[in-house]
């Protein structure tokens, strides 16, 4: 919970002049970066930190150093940083790529679809890759199993977030961030012949989370069970906490609970398909519920 505030606070308390506004420490960091362009280097540090912190505390309260001497716990700690840091920085480089198709009269949307490809497409290779040669043997590809897998608890779940989603999305500060299709302002809505561009949008951005529930209840608890077992699932959190800094505050605390809650499941079954399922139904029902209070009952 000392974590939990102490990002919060980072985050979202402004105090720092800038020529557009207040801002918070941790945003100032991200203009800088970016300006700058060290933008692999912050992302490095804005989750390793919390990584490593996680497993600190992990570490102090269990009393138990032992993860700290082995050098695969550390290797894994790197490599795991550095795909998803690297992922981070994609869209940058995609950018750059469609640089000949800046004509398009969607170019906005299109850096988002083959962002998205892009992204997905590295971070599943790069962790395939280790798994290949490191837990082939061991283990389903981190999670990728229906064995001891339920639907029942997960559509439960789904259901209890359906009236807590419904009363977020008359929020002006959910209605801000969502839906993220707003963001393209080359659609328009009330063009018929846009609506593709919508749904392939949203589809993936579906796929998108399903490649952030496989990252960290899939690698970032099951690579490291056989080092560290159970407390893998609160650096994790920690770290997909971190993930949501640009989020609106309430998705920001929610996705620490949420997060361990995937990781428990994820540890005790072996599976995250319910994960899979919980998380796009949850970005889906999110997209959904906004476009409708923003569209249709403005």
């Amino acid at each position: 919970m000392l974590f939990l505030i102490g990002f919060c606070f980072f985050k979202y308390y402004k105090y720092i002049p800038s020529d557009w506004g207040e801002q918070s420490l941790l945003t100032r960091w991200w203009y800088t970066a970016y300006l700058a362009d060290y933008k692999f280097s912050f992302h490095l540090i804005l989750y390793g930190s919390p990584l490593l912190i996680g497993y600190f505390f992990s570490s102090y309260f269990h009393k138990d150093w032992s993860n700290w001497s082995n050098p695969q716990f550390w290797f894994l700690c790197c490599f795991g940083i550095a795909v998803f840091s690297y992922r981070s920085v994609l869209s940058n480089h995609v950018d750059q790529w469609l640089i000949p198709f800046e004509n398009y009269a969607h170019i906005d949307w299109l850096r988002s679809i083959v962002g998205t490809v892009a992204r997905g497409t590295f971070l599943f290779l790069g962790i395939w890759i280790y798994w290949y040669f490191a837990d082939k043997g061991k283990q389903p590809f981190y999670g990728f199993t229906v064995k001891n897998y339920s639907l029942k608890p997960y559509l439960v779940m789904l259901a209890i977030m359906l009236p807590l989603i419904g009363v977020a999305s008359t929020l002006p500060d959910f209605l801000a961030s969502y839906p993220q299709v707003q963001d393209f302002k080359s659609l328009d809505f009330s063009n018929a012949s846009h609506f593709k561009h919508l749904a392939l949008y949203e589809l993936l951005y579906g796929l998108d989370f399903f490649s952030i529930e496989f990252f960290f209840r899939g690698f970032m608890v099951l690579a490291f069970v056989g080092i560290v077992g159970p407390r893998a699932i609160i650096p994790m959190a920690y770290v997909y906490l971190v993930i949501h800094w640009n989020k609106p505050m309430g998705e920001l605390i929610s996705s620490f609970f949420g997060g361990s809650l995937l990781g428990i499941i994820a540890y005790y079954s072996r599976s995250i398909v319910g994960g899979i399922i919980v998380h796009v139904g949850i970005a889906w029902m999110m997209e959904l519920g906004a476009f409708i209070s923003k569209y249709f009952f403005p």
